[in-house]
């Protein structure tokens, strides 16, 4: 399948492992295939920024600990505390879905290749509650919507 990804697609999932290992996560979700999509010119287009996502997930996650009575200041606050060295993420289960996704996104449009917007095409079909969906809708976009403006600028390039 990643024969077909274009130079700037393979350019995400490498990005969205960088994000992963900024973050000082286990794994490579959802939320960052959106960052790694976000750093391209794809991303620039539809006016969303990675820092933007960043920052949502940051809220999200400080909200999430709150909720369970956690202060989230206190996080690697501890002495010593070092963030995970990994030399390999894997992806989460989602984050295998999307890409997968994103190939049946390019197959149903007769594309030959796989692009920022498939991968992107594929992000916006995600159930609720997860994490990119999530910080799409944090940030006041409805998926279904960037769905539809995403199509529409494909058909418009065609």
């Amino acid at each position: 399948m990643f024969e077909r990804f274009t130079r700037e697609a393979r350019q995400v999932v490498t990005r969205a492992v960088e994000a992963a290992r900024d973050r000082s996560d286990a794994r490579v979700g959802t939320d960052h295939l959106l960052i790694g999509a976000l750093h391209t010119g794809v991303g620039k287009q539809i006016g969303l920024s990675p820092a933007a996502v960043r920052g949502e997930l940051d809220r999200i996650d400080q909200e999430a600990l709150a909720a369970v009575g956690i202060d989230p200041s206190l996080i690697g606050a501890a002495p010593g505390w070092q963030p995970r060295e990994q030399r390999h993420l894997p992806f989460t289960g989602a984050s295998k879905d999307t890409l997968k996704q994103s190939l049946r996104e390019a197959i149903a449009m007769n594309h030959r290749h796989i692009g920022v917007e498939h991968i992107l095409l594929a992000l916006t079909t995600l159930p609720e509650p997860d994490r990119a969906t999530q910080a799409l809708r944090g940030l006041d976009i409805d998926p279904a919507a960037l769905r539809r403006s995403l199509l529409e600028a494909l058909h418009r390039a065609s």
